[in-house]
């Protein structure tokens, strides 16, 4: 299993950063992308840095419906033939005017879901934005990944972690945290130390509240464009 970052806030030539937030994920015979970040444009030159390319992806998880993680959506659409798309309940009409020209199966996610060969999604969370994450089960625990986490990451990451019965190895993404108040950030550590072991923030974490993750949860690997992560696969 391996996840690259294609799109985030950070980023160091050759790639280029921008606000939002893309992530590629290959598990198995499955090759999904998270979300599409902001900007088509600096999705293109992110992929052909890294020498990748979307022409035979699987899976388009999308996360929420802000621009900053659709922004690529018509990129993607452009280069696939047929694809299964996982979005969040409430955006059935927007992507069905949007993938007329692709075999697409809409599945439309509103509870919890098995997404088979080891990939979850945590359901449809959240009162103002509605937001789902992936889970992607490995040999070292489960993976989450979030885009904004709206939701409160911590409330995502304890559904992920009742949904497989584990501790998650890592929570990744773009945590919205920033500006949010040292005491909520101290409860937030104390109810993600018992969930996870590892944290990685990028994209809406905010750079102070990063630096403050970094000091305060034993292990911490902030994102930037190009990280790579990888782990075996659960068989």
């Amino acid at each position: 299993m391996r996840l690259v970052i294609l799109y985030d806030n950070v980023g160091q030539p050759p790639f280029r950063e921008g606000w939002g937030f893309s992530v590629l994920i290959t598990h198995g015979e499955r090759k999904i992308l998270f979300d599409t970040g902001a900007d088509r444009l600096i999705l293109a030159h992110n992929l052909q840095s890294l020498g990748l390319d979307l022409s035979d992806l699987t899976d388009l998880f999308l996360s929420h419906p802000h621009c900053d993680h659709m922004g690529g959506l018509s990129y993607v659409l452009e280069r696939i033939k047929r694809v299964r798309i996982w979005a969040p309940e409430g955006m059935a009409r927007y992507l069905r005017q949007r993938m007329k020209k692709v075999k697409a199966e809409l599945n439309i996610i509103s509870e919890p879901t098995d997404l088979g060969d080891g990939l979850f999604s945590t359901g449809t969370m959240g009162r103002t934005v509605r937001e789902q994450g992936l889970i992607v089960k490995t040999k070292e625990g489960g993976v989450l990944i979030t885009g904004c986490a709206h939701p409160g990451v911590d409330f995502m990451a304890e559904r992920a972690r009742n949904l497989i019965g584990s501790r998650l190895s890592l929570v990744l993404g773009g945590f919205h945290l920033e500006g949010v108040s040292k005491n909520r950030l101290k409860v937030l550590v104390s109810r993600l130390g018992p969930v996870t072991e590892a944290l990685a923030p990028g994209h809406c974490t905010g750079r102070e509240v990063t630096e403050f993750l970094c000091a305060s949860f034993p292990n911490v690997v902030p994102l930037t464009v190009g990280k790579t992560f990888s782990w075996e696969e659960n068989t």
